[in-house]
């Protein structure tokens, strides 16, 4: 069995017509150890309100990705990561955004992002999240939430990785692997989940799903298309925040 993933982030209208690049971060990727293979994906949501929260989402993308690959290469499977590794590297992710706030002199609240990571091998998966946007699975027709987005107090607040209880705040769940994964920032939370019901619409992921298995190997012709699909006129016209999408398919053949 192997892993194939495809992602894709587009700046949302209300950046784009201010002159602003997007906030939202991402880091994906497969990594093959002997016979064993495993998938990373890590998203991130800068807050719109900050002035560097697209750089703290950056930060916490690349740090969290380079201490997963090194948890992954050295223990070879997902069996003896806990939830206290995951706590681990979340603060580490902290550590180094709190490091560049203070070089730049600026607080540390500039750089709020929200997180949301999975760790897939054959037979284990890991989920995390801080905040909202959403990681959605299935293996057919159905498809849903490992964690509800996390709202806050007030209308459009929630939760960062860079708040002082960030830690009460986050998520872990470890389960038996899924094989349709995928990930997604809060532009594309009213799209495809159905709050009412607290469920993911499968019309919007099977078809992607099912695109990907189709795809050729190389992934830059299907990403390219990926992006190109989240910049539709009815999809900008129901959200005008950055979105980023990365999706994963576990492979038999």
């Amino acid at each position: 069995m192997r892993w194939k993933y495809t992602a894709a982030s587009v700046t949302g209208k209300a950046h784009a017509g201010r002159g602003e690049s997007g906030q939202d971060s991402y880091r994906a990727g497969t990594i093959q150890i002997s016979d064993k293979d495993f998938f990373i994906g890590i998203v991130s949501d800068g807050a719109g309100s900050t002035t560097d929260g697209g750089r703290g989402a950056e930060i916490a993308c690349r740090t969290l990705y380079t201490q997963i690959t090194d948890a992954v290469r050295e223990t070879h499977d997902l069996s003896g990561i806990t939830d206290k590794d995951v706590r681990n590297w979340i603060t580490v992710s902290r550590d180094a955004i709190v490091s560049e706030a203070q070089e730049k002199k600026k607080r540390l609240r500039e750089y709020a992002c929200t997180i949301l990571g999975t760790i897939a091998g054959n037979d284990r998966v890991i989920f995390f999240q801080i905040g909202d946007g959403a990681i959605v699975t299935g293996s057919g027709p159905e498809y849903q939430t490992i964690f509800w987005p996390e709202q806050g107090e007030y209308a459009n607040t929630t939760f960062f990785i860079t708040d002082e209880q960030y830690l009460d705040h986050l998520q872990v769940h470890i389960a038996e692997s899924q094989d349709e994964i995928a990930l997604f920032t809060d532009g594309l939370q009213n799209l495809v989940l159905s709050f009412a019901q607290k469920k993911a619409h499968s019309g919007f992921f099977k078809p992607l799903f099912n695109a990907m298995k189709r795809n050729p190997e190389s992934d830059s012709g299907f990403s390219a298309q990926l992006s190109s699909f989240l910049c539709r006129d009815d999809i900008s016209a129901r959200s005008d925040d950055d979105k980023t999408l990365v999706l994963a398919v576990r492979m038999t053949g």
